[in-house]
């Protein structure tokens, strides 16, 4: 006699969908970001992560220096890889410790401008957020040094900056592990709809990396940061971009630090928010890259 249906065993229950993590291990490097070479130099005694892209330019005269924002390595910066035919793009990662004898910003400047950097007589920057002030403090100091300037929401003056500076400050300042599990929400927050997910890991898994500590003394470089009055000082090829979705330095502050540096272009991703050559590279590349190889030859 033949078994009813009844009696059957019941089909294999479908493999379940396995959804990347949102805090990623350290050493978890994403799908899109792993094909950067890295080096490691050592410059003033402080270990200084270098990303560069495989089979891209080599040549010094196009060298473009692009310096991340808060927390983030230069890794975050892969997106631009369709640039990295024409132009020699060195991502540049802040040292993870900073000496107590110096400003993160005060330290960051005097590697960059350091021998022990290598980096040419002349290249242009391209700075992000926290690497804006970075780019912006560096230029005030060193222009025979820089071709061209990139400003990435842009951070000139806190006073331009929205109250989430303050909020962020105060997660900063919170016991660790509520700052680790709060990250993927400020990465989701700062890198706005449109950031991949490969994208936001990213941003949480360098995150990680970095000690409350030093990330609140560099949170103390935005919160002290006026570099406004010195703007017209500028006399590099400028351009800034900016998210039109950017929830911690609006539009109009952006505008405000263009319309301070002579001769500045700006240019506004309306759709992007704090991260915009991650989440609309193919835009932001397209800008920046025009910009670059006008100016960097």
């Amino acid at each position: 006699m033949l078994e009813t249906s009844s009696h059957l065993p019941p089909p294999p229950a479908p493999a379940p969908h396995r959804v990347p993590p949102l805090v990623p291990d350290v050493e978890d490097i994403q799908s899109g970001y792993e094909h950067l070479l890295h080096e490691e130099r050592l410059v003033r005694g402080t270990p200084v992560r270098l990303f560069t892209f495989p089979d891209g330019r080599v040549d010094e005269a196009r060298t473009v220096v692009c310096l991340p924002g808060l927390g983030a390595s230069g890794r975050s910066f892969a997106p631009m890889g369709p640039l990295a035919d024409e132009l020699r793009l060195l991502l540049w990662t802040p040292p993870l410790r900073t000496p107590a004898t110096h400003s993160p910003l005060q330290w960051n400047l005097a590697v960059l401008n350091h021998l022990e950097a290598r980096l040419p007589e002349r290249f242009a920057l391209v700075g992000s957020s926290y690497g804006s002030l970075l780019s912006i403090a560096y230029t005030l100091a060193h222009p025979e040094r820089v071709k061209a300037l990139v400003l990435v929401s842009p951070v000139a003056s806190v006073h331009r900056i929205r109250r989430l500076a303050l909020t962020l400050s105060t997660l900063v300042r919170s016991p660790k592990p509520l700052a680790y599990f709060m990250a993927p929400t400020v990465a989701r927050v700062l890198g706005g709809p449109h950031l991949p997910p490969e994208g936001r890991a990213e941003i949480v898994r360098e995150a990680r990396r970095l000690s409350s500590m030093e990330l609140l003394r560099r949170l103390r470089d935005v919160l002290a940061a006026d570099f406004m009055p010195r703007l017209r000082e500028l006399r590099v090829p400028t351009l800034i971009i900016q998210g039109g979705r950017d929830l911690l330095v609006p539009t109009y502050a952006a505008r405000d630090v263009a319309e301070h540096i002579p001769g500045a272009r700006m240019q506004v991703l309306r759709a992007a928010s704090h991260l915009p050559y991650m989440s609309h590279s193919q835009d932001f590349n397209r800008f920046v890259g025009d910009f670059l190889l006008e100016h960097v030859h």
